[in-house]
């Protein structure tokens, strides 16, 4: 089924975030909101690619192909990168120990499950030298090198995958664990220099796959098996009535039309169990449905405004921006996609937005229009309510208007809240003490 005009827009919303996480190396973050850009629109090319292109740069080398060849297979066009993606995926010498990699990765795994964390160890510095760029090898052998205390090798390995994606919490956690706990300061000097460096990407930073792969046809590899197995219940019935003698016909006969009553009311009696085992199926998939509706009902919402709370900032209308901020149920936004959004509606709101608005307050008053200084003074206090240069000009200009019960408490307010103040001393003066 097509998606919607509505999830198109929102799965390239989604992509766009993305796209600038991915840039600045914030590989992780830039998953999540792509794998939630594929939900709203499983055939949106441009996620799938760059979804990718991440994989090949954290080293899930098939998990990049498969992402490719789905991008594909859904949108036939030569314009789909894709196409060159897999193109550009051969006459590579290095494609088996990428390969390689992977399997030592995922033996090291079954390894720790039964306590061998030293042949483990093993086989990840050996996946790790197969393919530089296996995250999920150097970090699994990071935490096993911080288990026997060697913090400064764990260190060099986590390092290295901070360079690749400097937005993965549990490896930046562990980064900071590493530098709590070894006295060596060229860890963190190296950490500063070589992962948070302010220089910005230029075209040769970018996510691109690093190797020329070239796939043989005996290295061709199914990447996708998707099976739908459907099991078919039946069940028969045979009735085979017994014979008699003439002198007892008329009784076999009752005795076997009974026994063929017994029978089809056992099986209503089983089409009507069944009946009500698929009733049952069928509300408890109704329940579950009616949760994902609403549960993407309320996402949509949330996104909608969310991101007409961003636009309308940029774009000026910052009343109706903060309106919308106020208006929002912001402890119900848990989806981390929308998290982002929040933050970046919050950096606006908060920061500069209550701020201009208590601006375009005094630009009103100073034009004669008291009541439009009142709205934006209040509407900047919804926002900040603690900020004594706006209560005090909400209060002066009550004061104004005669309206002292309105104007005292928010006197009083800064003078017990902000009591070493410019605005409490100018506030006990506006009070009369």
């Amino acid at each position: 089924m097509e998606p919607t005009r509505e999830n198109k827009q929102i799965s390239n919303r989604l992509y766009n975030l993305a796209l600038n996480r991915a840039m600045s190396r914030d590989l992780f973050n830039a998953t999540l909101l792509l794998k939630k850009a594929l939900i709203f629109n499983k055939k949106n090319a441009n996620a799938r690619n760059l979804l990718g292109l991440i994989f090949f740069e954290e080293g899930a080398v098939t998990e990049a192909i498969v992402e490719w060849l789905i991008s594909r297979e859904l949108v036939h066009t030569d314009f789909n990168v894709a196409n060159e993606y897999l193109k550009s995926v051969q006459d590579d010498k290095n494609l088996n120990d990428y390969f390689e990699s992977i399997k030592l990765y995922n033996a090291a795994i079954d390894d720790i499950s039964f306590d061998r964390n030293d042949l483990a160890m093993v086989k990840l510095y050996k996946a790790v030298e197969l393919n530089d760029h296996n995250v999920k090898a150097m970090t699994l052998l990071s935490v096993l090198l911080l288990q026997i205390n060697d913090h400064i090798k764990a260190g060099h390995y986590l390092l290295r995958c901070q360079k690749i994606d400097n937005g993965n919490k549990f490896i930046n956690d562990h980064m900071d664990y590493v530098l709590k706990n070894t006295k060596t300061s060229e860890v963190k000097e190296k950490r500063i220099k070589n992962v948070y460096s302010l220089k910005k990407l230029d075209t040769d930073d970018a996510i691109l796959p690093r190797k020329y792969i070239k796939l043989s046809e005996n290295q061709k590899v199914i990447f996708i098996l998707i099976g739908i197995i459907i099991g078919a219940l039946f069940y028969g019935l045979v009735l085979s009535p017994r014979g008699g003698s003439s002198s007892y016909a008329s009784d076999s006969e009752v005795i076997r039309y009974a026994n063929l009553v017994n029978d089809q009311n056992k099986i209503i009696r089983d089409i009507t169990i069944e009946n009500n085992e698929l009733k049952t199926s069928y509300e408890d998939a109704s329940v579950k449905l009616r949760a994902y509706e609403e549960q993407n009902r309320l996402f949509t919402s949330q996104y909608e405004s969310l991101n007409s709370i961003i636009t309308d900032f940029d774009e000026g209308y910052i009343s109706r921006a903060a309106r919308t901020f106020i208006e929002l149920d912001k402890d119900s936004i848990t989806d981390e996609a929308l998290i982002l959004l929040l933050n970046q509606a919050r950096s606006r709101i908060e920061g500069i937005g209550a701020k201009r608005l208590t601006e375009l307050g005094t630009e009103s008053w100073n034009a004669g229009n008291k009541s439009s200084a009142i709205s934006y003074y209040q509407l900047s206090l919804d926002i900040n309510p603690d900020d004594p240069e706006t209560m005090f000009l909400l209060a002066r200009l009550y004061q104004s208007l005669d309206r002292n019960s309105e104007a005292n408490p928010l006197f009083d307010k800064i003078i017990a809240q902000h009591p070493e103040s410019n605005y409490a001393r100018r506030s006990r003066e506006a009070r009369g003490y």
